[in-house]
């Protein structure tokens, strides 16, 4: 196909009849790479309308292009480079001809336009940019597979948690901040390390700090804590699966079994890939997460001792302690030992929770917990030393 056809073919993109689309479609693949480059030398654009028309007659091509692109894209290092990426990818995918600007120039134009307003870069300061000043917010329909696109998230204004939580963590990795994701069940935070203190961020509740309690409570029946959300970052391509996982299930609302099985596809692709990793060595398995929490009165029938959960180390921190390799690769647990002033330092296959939880007296409680009116102990977020 010649390109100078090409204002004549956008023309016929609305047509009614259904061979007429395909052929359109099929003279548009023609031009492959091309396309997007011949778009951008018409004398006049296509319309937001024709745009949308050619996302979706060029969808069948979209998607080959994706898959030989996600290939190569499991062969990157994890990290939050290679996460970018795969959230540019899907935003090409999903919205490329509807907005035909890279996810990175997207990003550098946010941290930019921040710097001009905000002298000093700070994550309460960029949230106030995003959430209040640019106006991200919840997005209406949930289920609307855009809401993964974060190229169009930030062009509409709308989002759900885990995209929102993206864009203020990239941004901020562009502003030198340490901002990263928290996989918590069912609602996606972001978690802040800054001026010596960790904290979560409700992207998706105009980025306002989140009071851990109220975290804790919403997590309760997950064997996840608040203390793990602050201390464990969420993993890249577990967060790349999340995000396919949210997209399978906007496809499967809006009724497009094809891009419900291209999405699929690419999660089965991406959990192969780290099992694969895992089994050659090439990429260490994702830690275990804890199965007792912060709070949480625990006994220990080998040593005859009972105790509150302060904090947790994802594997065994302390090298003075003679131990087995398969002891140290667990949870080890900080206890306040019931009864005095002694704490403990113990892997979780040593302990057990007591139920029903009794109360727990030692000198240094109310330095780490509140006592809630339900007889639970709340975590403060005073570090452990």
């Amino acid at each position: 196909m010649e390109p100078k056809q090409l204002p004549h073919l956008l023309s016929l993109l609305d047509d009614d009849s259904p061979i007429a689309r395909a052929e359109v479609g099929r003279h548009l693949e023609s031009l492959g790479e091309r396309l997007s480059i011949e778009l951008a030398r018409l004398n006049t654009p296509p319309t937001p309308a024709q745009r949308r028309l050619l996302q979706e007659a060029l969808r069948p091509r979209s998607r080959a292009v994706l898959r030989s692109a996600w290939g190569a894209w499991l062969r990157l290092p994890e990290g939050e480079p290679s996460l970018e990426r795969a959230c540019a990818l899907l935003s090409e995918y999903l919205s490329g001809y509807v907005y035909p600007t890279d996810l990175a120039m997207v990003l550098d134009d946010l941290a930019r336009d921040f710097l001009a307003r905000h002298r000093r870069p700070g994550a309460a300061a960029l949230a106030e940019y995003l959430f209040r000043e640019r106006g991200l917010a919840a997005a209406p329909d949930y289920y609307d597979p855009l809401n993964s696109d974060l190229v169009s998230v930030v062009k509409e204004g709308r989002g759900i948690p885990l995209s929102l939580c993206l864009i203020y963590q990239f941004t901020g990795t562009r502003l030198g901040l340490d901002i990263s994701g928290c996989d918590f069940p069912g609602h996606f935070l972001a978690r802040v390390r800054e001026a010596g203190r960790e904290y979560l961020v409700d992207c998706f509740n105009a980025g306002v700090e989140v009071d851990p309690k109220v975290v804790a409570s919403a997590g309760e029946n997950s064997p996840w804590s608040v203390q793990e959300a602050l201390h464990v970052p969420a993993r890249p391509r577990a967060v790349a699966g999340r995000m396919l996982r949210n997209l399978a299930r906007a496809f499967e609302e809006k009724g497009r079994p094809e891009d419900l099985a291209l999405a699929a596809e690419l999660g089965v692709a991406l959990e192969r890939d780290d099992l694969a990793r895992s089994a050659q060595g090439g990429a260490s398995a994702p830690p275990r997460g804890p199965v007792l929490r912060t709070g949480q009165v625990v006994r220990c029938p080998g040593l005859g001792l009972r105790g509150l959960v302060v904090d947790f180390d994802l594997s065994c921190k302390a090298p003075g302690i003679r131990r087995r390799r398969a002891d140290a690769d667990q949870p080890w647990y900080h206890l306040l030992v019931d009864g005095g002033e002694a704490v403990a330092y113990l892997p979780e296959d040593a302990l057990e929770a007591e139920t029903p939880a009794g109360e727990v007296r030692h000198t240094l409680l109310r330095e780490y917990f509140d006592l809630g009116q339900d007889g639970r102990y709340w975590r403060n977020l005073r570090a452990w030393p």
